[in-house]
């Protein structure tokens, strides 16, 4: 009977009531934490998995023969275009702006992108040079969701972005001007 009294009495519990509900909040948080992190990057590395096969095709348009080089230009951001924006001629507006934004390039008008050559040490206006091609640059939140107020938001906003470039160089074919 003694044993019974024991686990009837409801002193021992009362003492640790919340106990338990904590542990599995804050267990549960870091969990969700941890998922969602990972769900993330593997978004941001799919993504940047289909750029490179963007940038390949913008290299390949870029590279193609065409009448001069105004038109390569032409072919390789309307590629580009097609598959990272919104349409080919909203070249502001990217596809997946949750995933990721383009940044930096050489175009003004089209965030991320740079066309023309793949090495710094060689000559600019050499054309016929063989490494040519596209590259991407965009950047992702990895943590989109804010936490804390925006003065310590903004200091350490840097750190939570990953900022990848895809490049593409190929070799070269002569325009029909050129030839």
């Amino acid at each position: 009977m003694e044993i019974l009294g024991y686990f009837l009495d409801r002193s021992i519990s009362r003492d640790c009531v919340g106990q338990s509900t904590l542990e599995f909040a804050l267990t549960m948080t870091l969990f969700f934490g941890f998922a969602f992190f990972l769900l993330r990057l593997s978004l941001v590395f799919s993504y940047g998995n289909y750029v490179h096969y963007a940038t390949f095709m913008a290299a390949r348009a870029y590279l193609s023969a065409g009448p001069d080089t105004p038109d390569q230009d032409a072919r390789a951001r309307f590629v580009l275009g097609y598959m990272l924006k919104r349409s080919p001629y909203q070249t502001r507006a990217d596809k997946f702006p949750t995933i990721a934004k383009g940044v930096g390039g050489n175009n003004s008008d089209f965030p991320g992108l740079a066309l023309g050559y793949g090495s710094t040490d060689q000559p600019k206006g050499d054309r016929t040079a063989w490494m040519e091609g596209a590259a991407y640059t965009f950047s992702s939140e990895l943590f989109p969701i804010r936490i804390g107020s925006s003065t310590v938001v903004n200091q350490s906003h840097s750190a939570t972005k990953l900022t990848l470039t895809s490049e593409s160089w190929l070799g070269r074919e002569p325009t029909s001007a050129e030839c």
